[in-house]
């Protein structure tokens, strides 16, 4: 709306705001605060360092078979079926690893990225175990 002199007029709300829109404009700040998602470069550090802590717990001086790394997660559960299942072991590993990374990073909540961090860690963990059962057995 323009008024005599060219200026432009605006208009004003047809109603105030009630105690409902208040509250509705309430409970979706309080949604976007729970979530709080976790910064990028926080979860970027905290996959690295994990990363390499386990891989320096594994066996430091055998850095020519970090890529087998992944065939830990099988040796947990079957010694025999990481040391001879073949490509396809190491490749279904790596999948393992892959799909939880992709899931990690697009964790919106704390609470999600909590958990998935968690997950890795056990990953890990058993992924360091079975690793060190591979390299003790022979």
């Amino acid at each position: 709306m323009t008024n005599l002199t060219g200026t432009i007029i605006q208009k004003l709300p047809s109603r105030l705001a009630t105690a409902n829109d208040v509250e509705r404009m309430t409970e979706s700040y309080a949604g976007e605060a729970r979530q709080s998602p976790v910064r990028l470069r926080y979860k970027i550090i905290a996959y690295v360092a994990t990363w390499v802590a386990a891989l320096l717990l594994t066996a430091p001086g055998m850095w020519s078979l970090a890529y087998m790394f992944p065939l830990g997660l099988v040796a947990v559960i079957d010694r025999h079926l990481a040391n001879d299942g073949g490509w396809g072991v190491l490749i279904g590993c790596y999948v393992v690893y892959i799909i939880h990374a992709f899931s990690f990073f697009r964790s919106k909540t704390t609470l999600r990225t909590a958990i998935l961090y968690g997950i890795l860690v056990i990953l890990l963990i058993g992924n360091v175990a079975g690793c060190r059962e591979m390299i003790h057995s022979h």
